[in-house]
Formats: structure tokens, C-alpha cells, sequence
């Protein structure tokens, strides 16, 4: 499973790793879309699946953290209480998925933005990634958060044009002045203002996007070249995932070479379990 800001997909394999469903369900991260909509997306995404599992490995967003930790352990009892559950971020999963587990780094940049890496002693760190109020630079909350403070300089300066109608008619509001009483109201929150992407880069290279976008470029590769550093190894393999990091777009601004991640986070996820319980005397599992 790998739960994110935007969607939770599902993947259920076979003991010989035969693809035997795959769902997707909403958006997971109860740090920015609240538990009970976690709970409902991940709830509704398991009673898509074809079989029960027997074994469960997940990545979320933010489980990083123990209490996410222990919140996403606990759901996930509750929901297949049989089954052996693993609970890892969902850049953990990203990283086993494109890589494996030899040393490198993977950026990952769509709702939010981190990159997670293993070091020539094989340990696993992380660069960035503190969430979309104190981190998460050069993600699609941070473009769509500065977009929308870019169209709100405009209206201070009475100077709004076309990038202001579009921002407010993306977020559903009648004027972007609206913008605050929606954020409080709990109407716009993280998944629509990640949501603004799309837009911004549609206005690009016309300016604020220009600026917006080579400004979060710049974000995306310090994070980069910081983790590589921490690899230890010269030219350490780098791989990338995300709707913003894998645009066309923002790899012309990013500007770094990459290689093409092996499998998705959900068969990291899958590649994970099977390294976790290799040893178990168990013939035949689901994950």
C-alpha cells in the first residue's frame, strides 16, 4: 500500500509475486487531509481488494513519525486483524521500489517533497520532507502556496489578470480574496491547493509561474545534491518519483540526470515484506 496527500494505491500479490489486484482509493495523509478521511480512503481501498491479505506492507506519507506510526499500525489491525502488518513512509517504500536496497537516493516531489536515501553503510536517511507548513519546498503544496500568494500580491496592487482568474476558479472560489475564509472553513486545504499545479505550469513561462517554477527547481535540487553528498559514493545512482519531480517541465528546470525508477512504491512495498518475513516457514502469503 502507499498512501499519500493525493490517492492510496493498493496492490495485492500472490506468493510468487503474480499481480492479483491493484485499486486505488483517496488521498491517506491524516496529517493533511485529518484521520477520518484517511481512515475512509484506506477502509475503502481494502474492501476493493479481491482477497483478504495476509501480510500488509504500507507506506504513508508522514509515517515517519511514531504517533503516525502507531496510528496507521492500529487502523490497519482494526481493518485485517489476521493479517502481519508493516507501517513505513511512503518514501521508504518509494525509495526500496526504484532502487532496492543498494545505496543511492530517490527525490520524490508531488503533494509534498523529500528525499530519502541509503548511505554506503547501508543506513537510511532523509533530506527535507517536514511537511507542508514548516518544509516541503519546491513540492505541488509549495507551488500551489505560492501561486496563490503570488494572485494575492496582484490584488494588493490591483494588477490581477489571467493567473488570478485561474488560480480561483481552480480552488472553486468566486475571488481568490475568498481564499482565507475557505482555508479556515476547511473547504480548501492541502490536496486542492497541491491541486494548482496543473495550472501553473499550463501558464508557464509566462511570469508569476516562471518564477514559481524555477524557484521550486532550485528547492528540488538542493535537496538532491544534499542527500548525495550524504551517500558517501561519487555519482551515487539517483532516481525520481512524483507528478512534480517526473513533470517535463520541471526536469528541464531541475536540471540533474536521473535514472528511471525500477517498480512503484507499492512493489517497494511488496519487495519489502518479502525481505521482512524471507525466513518465515509460511509456503503460501498475500501481500
Amino acid at each position: 500500500m502507499d498512501g499519500g496527500g493525493s490517492k492510496t494505491a493498493l496492490l495485492l500479490t500472490d506468493e510468487h509475486d503474480n499481480e492479483l489486484c491493484r485499486v486505488q482509493s483517496g488521498p491517506s495523509n491524516y496529517l493533511s487531509v485529518g484521520p477520518d478521511a484517511a481512515k475512509a480512503a484506506i477502509a475503502q481501498g481494502i474492501s476493493q481488494l479481491t482477497e483478504r491479505p495476509n501480510i500488509v506492507c504500507a507506506g504513508f506519507a508522514g509515517a515517519g513519525r511514531p504517533d503516525a506510526k502507531t496510528f496507521y499500525k492500529e487502523l490497519l489491525h482494526s481493518l485485517i486483524p489476521d493479517a502481519q502488518v508493516i507501517v513505513e513512509s511512503d518514501a521508504f517504500i518509494a525509495l526500496i521500489g526504484a532502487i532496492g536496497v543498494d545505496p543511492g537516493i530517490l527525490l520524490i516531489a508531488g503533494t509534498g517533497s523529500i528525499v530519502i536515501g541509503r548511505d554506503k553503510d547501508r543506513s537510511i536517511f532523509r533530506v527535507g520532507g517536514w511537511g507542508p507548513y514548516f518544509g516541503d519546498e519546491g513540492s505541488g503544496f509549495w507551488i500551489g502556496r505560492e501561486a496563490i500568494r503570488a494572485v494575492l500580491r496582484s490584488l494588493d496592487l490591483q494588477a490581477s489578470g489571467e493567473f488570478a482568474q485561474r488560480i480561483a476558479v481552480k480552488l472553486g472560489l468566486k475571488s481568490i480574496s475568498d481564499i482565507a475564509g475557505a482555508w479556515a472553513a476547511g473547504k480548501v486545504g492541502v490536496p486542492e491547493v497541491a491541486g494548482l499545479v496543473p495550472e501553473v505550469i499550463a501558464m508557464y513561462p509566462t511570469e508569476p509561474a516562471r518564477r514559481i517554477l524555477t524557484e521550486a527547481a532550485s528547492h528540488l535540487r538542493w535537496l538532491v545534491e544534499t542527500a548525495s553528498k550524504r551517500v558517501g559514493i561519487d555519482n551515487c545512482r539517483k532516481a525520481r518519483s512524483g507528478s512534480v519531480a517526473c513533470h517535463p517541465v520541471m526536469k528541464e528546470l531541475i536540471g540533474l540526470e536521473f535514472e528511471e525508477p525500477q517498480h512503484s512504491p507499492e512493489w517497494g512495498a511488496v519487495i519489502w515484506a518479502r525481505q521482512h518475513y524471507h525466513q518465515e516457514p509460511v509456503l503460501s502469503r498475500k501481500c
